[in-house]
């Protein structure tokens, strides 16, 4: 398989791990589709994702589209002669025109038909779940409906943030991928209509949603300290002003946590390890706690 001609379409940190893999792995990648640049910064400065500069340090062609809604990227897509479709966070809506060209394999971080759609790890951390994982699925017109060609599962260790489950599942992600393609048509024969019960949908996540109340429970506070780090950062105001909570605990014992940052709540008490008041930069909940709530 390695020598057939691979598309990949992916945008985000966790989709890099995968085409890094495939690249240093020797599969014909002919070419990269990814989000199209966007202004950045205070200064709006044009950038580029992470999978689009990896693929132009490699020689390998890369693609922008806003839409597939066009005959042109139609016909662009088509003629690159494709044996199959690798899909990785990608971000944009792919219709079943271009579907029907080539094989799409999708690798979806979820244990499907659990947190279909955009926000899947995220979710799972909200929610609380023991174990998350890695769907190979093979692509349809629906949302993460296809029939699954594998699945791993993760446990999520209740310290995990979004960034470190997200990099476990990467690499996970990535390996599992590779595996797929090595035998495509035998992967392809395994794969199994997904199960109805047990779905729901990982809506997007945007900064409302990251938003708390210090009179939340702690133990639903915690979960959106670690699913919303480090970005876009669960925040709350606190003096009438916003504050980021960017780490936190639960608090079991609270003997020597005279100097920490600790909130009391309905179902028990939490530390907020790491914060940022408005307007300034991260620092420790102790630092805080002595140089803001005492003046």
């Amino acid at each position: 398989m390695r020598n057939k001609r691979l598309i990949f379409m992916g945008s985000t940190e966790f989709s890099l791990a995968s085409l890094k893999k495939l690249y240093e792995d020797r599969f014909n990648i002919v070419a990269v589709y990814t989000r199209e640049p966007k202004p950045v910064g205070r200064h709006y400065k044009l950038t580029k994702t992470i999978v689009h500069e990896f693929a132009e340090s490699k020689n390998i062609p890369v693609y922008t589209p806003k839409t597939f809604q066009d005959g042109l990227q139609l016909e662009i897509f088509a003629g690159l002669k494709p044996d199959v479709a690798v899909v990785s966070a990608y971000g944009l809506i792919i219709p079943q025109v271009i579907l029907d060209i080539v094989t799409f394999i999708n690798i979806h971080a979820s244990l499907l038909p659990r947190w279909r759609g955009a926000a899947p790890i995220q979710r799972a951390i909200l929610a609380g779940d023991d174990e998350t994982g890695i769907s190979i699925m093979k692509m349809d017109a629906g949302l993460d409906t296809g029939d699954v060609i594998s699945m791993r599962s993760v446990k999520i260790d209740e310290e995990m943030n979004y960034l470190q489950l997200s990099e476990v599942l990467a690499h996970l992600g990535a390996e599992m991928i590779e595996e797929t393609l090595l035998d495509l048509d035998m992967s392809l024969k395994k794969a199994t209509k997904q199960l109805k019960e047990g779905a729901c949908y990982a809506h997007k996540i945007d900064k409302k949603v990251a938003k708390f109340d210090l009179s939340d429970g702690a133990v639903e506070i915690v979960r959106k300290v670690k699913a919303f780090a480090p970005a876009p950062g669960a925040w709350t105001e606190l003096n009438g002003k916003r504050l980021k909570v960017l780490d936190a605990s639960l608090v079991k014992n609270c003997e020597n946590c005279k100097d920490d940052l600790v909130f009391e709540s309905s179902d028990g008490n939490w530390v907020a390890k790491i914060v940022q008041p408005e307007g300034k930069k991260p620092m420790s909940g102790r630092d805080f706690r002595r140089g803001y709530l005492r003046k």
